[in-house]
């Protein structure tokens, strides 16, 4: 269409991610009355209001939320072709990737994976932020995410799931424990109290199962990442629930040890989440294989 021009594209696409006119207009270096009228535009332009004020700003419509994926992805093609960066070169690109892990991600797979991109993408940049496991599937369809490693499984049809390992749980107490044995009974473990790591991590296996039998934890703390516990326990009576991959760091940090829980966790499966685009992604599918080649060699 002939008044649809590629500014009008970056206002809709801008307008859906940040909710705000104003915030649009600043992010467009042009006024807000300007913003105001490329929305009128575009309202006028699919015969559709796009965005409706709500108490938490402008909130899209199905026809916007429908339209969005792919008129991100067309931007961001033409941008990438405009810039020369319509393909991947892994030895020259410079380009930055952007992962969601959990600190325990980083903490187990980061190493390998840097380590991984300095060998084959020796200029390119890694921006790691912590994994939300709810606002996961949105940030990579806005693109503020090239890929997502977690373990809570994300059904969505726009999304590809590669799986790279099973992870099973274990119990985690300080070494001198006095009370916890290797395998201490279920009545021996409610006995104490424990900690628990923010559901936002995506580990919350073991709660549900003790939900399920009727037999809540007596959590005393929450914490926001794993990287603390082994301190945290150490210092304390208190217990934890840990995935085993990282149980060689945790006892390396601090005097701590494992047991066997005296119920049964299903084993989690950790994934990797990329966007399922229309058009190619040369970067973010060479990532992709990139970090599924790796992890499925390390099994």
């Amino acid at each position: 269409m002939p008044d649809l021009d590629l500014n009008l594209v970056k206002t809709f696409v801008l307008l859906y991610e940040t909710r705000s006119v104003t915030r649009t207009a600043q992010a467009l270096f042009i006024t807000q009355p300007s913003a105001s009228h490329a929305l009128r535009r575009l309202r006028r332009h699919f015969g559709d209001d796009l965005f409706v004020r709500s108490a938490d700003g402008l909130r899209p419509t199905e026809t916007a939320a429908r339209m969005y994926p792919r008129l991100r992805q067309a931007l961001e093609v033409i941008t990438e072709t405009v810039a020369g960066t319509g393909t991947f070169d892994p030895l020259t690109s410079q380009r930055t990737f952007r992962l969601r892990a959990t600190d325990l991600g980083e903490l187990i797979l980061l190493p390998a994976v840097l380590a991984e991109l300095e060998t084959r993408a020796p200029h390119c940049r890694m921006e790691v932020a912590p994994l939300d496991s709810a606002a996961a599937a949105q940030e990579l369809r806005q693109g503020r995410a090239d890929a997502v490693i977690c373990t809570p499984r994300i059904d969505a049809p726009d999304l590809r799931r590669d799986a790279l390992f099973q992870e099973r749980y274990v119990g985690l107490c300080a070494e001198d424990h006095p009370r916890i044995g290797d395998r201490p009974a279920l009545g021996e473990y409610l006995a104490e109290r424990h900690i628990a790591v923010a559901a936002a991590a995506g580990h919350v296996d073991a709660d549900e199962v003790l939900a399920r039998l009727g037999h809540p934890r007596d959590i005393v703390a929450h914490v926001p990442h794993f990287a603390v516990l082994p301190e945290l326990v150490a210092r304390t009576g208190y217990l934890a629930v840990v995935p085993g991959r990282a149980v060689r760091s945790f006892i390396r940090a601090a005097p701590v040890r494992t047991f066997t829980l005296p119920f049964d966790i299903p084993t989690a499966e950790v994934a990797l989440y990329t966007y399922r685009r229309t058009l190619p992604a040369p970067a973010v599918e060479w990532l992709r294989a990139a970090v599924t080649g790796l992890l499925a060699s390390a099994r």
